[in-house]
């Protein structure tokens, strides 16, 4: 090898493209890991949001279906293939004026079905439930960049007016 093909091959690039991609990798993976977390994240808060609907749904069909608690936490937490969450419904009634503004009920009434009279002075009562649903989503995030968030809490809730 003559001295002039040495200097070529040591002014060479050859190499520029190897060290390149091992700077850029370790970014690359990392942009890719907090793309799915942030994707699951929305997809557990769509998850949960229709979960909350379920329950709502099926507790504001009748009178009936809203004192049953037990079957709207069940539909809530059974709409979504999505494991682990928890559903709280409830059930109040309110007082509704003729203009369509709602306030509580004199003394709170959490039982519409026996709910005095008096206890509305408009005389409008208006049953509505709630279902709220949480649940505590893990990162996969942490496992690649320790001291991230590994762990939240998402809520979501739904009202529905029950029909009468």
């Amino acid at each position: 090898m003559t001295p002039r093909h040495f200097r070529q091959r040591l002014s060479s690039d050859a190499g520029n493209a190897v060290v390149e991609m091992a700077v850029a990798l370790p970014l690359l993976v990392l942009v890719l890991a907090a793309t799915i977390d942030f994707s699951r994240v929305f997809h557990v808060a769509m998850a949960l949001t229709d979960a909350a609907r379920a329950g709502a749904q099926y507790g504001a069909a009748s009178p009936s279906n809203s004192a049953n608690t037990a079957v709207m936490k069940s539909t809530a937490e059974a709409a979504t293939n999505v494991p682990g969450i928890v559903a709280t419904p409830s059930r109040i009634c309110r007082c509704a004026t003729d203009t369509g503004s709602f306030s509580d009920t004199t003394p709170t009434v959490n039982d519409c079905s026996t709910a005095e009279a008096t206890a509305c002075p408009s005389g409008h009562r208006v049953s509505m439930v709630t279902v709220t649903t949480t649940k505590t989503f893990t990162t996969i995030f942490t496992s690649i960049l320790p001291g991230s968030v590994n762990s939240m809490t998402l809520t979501r809730t739904a009202t529905l007016r029950v029909t009468p």
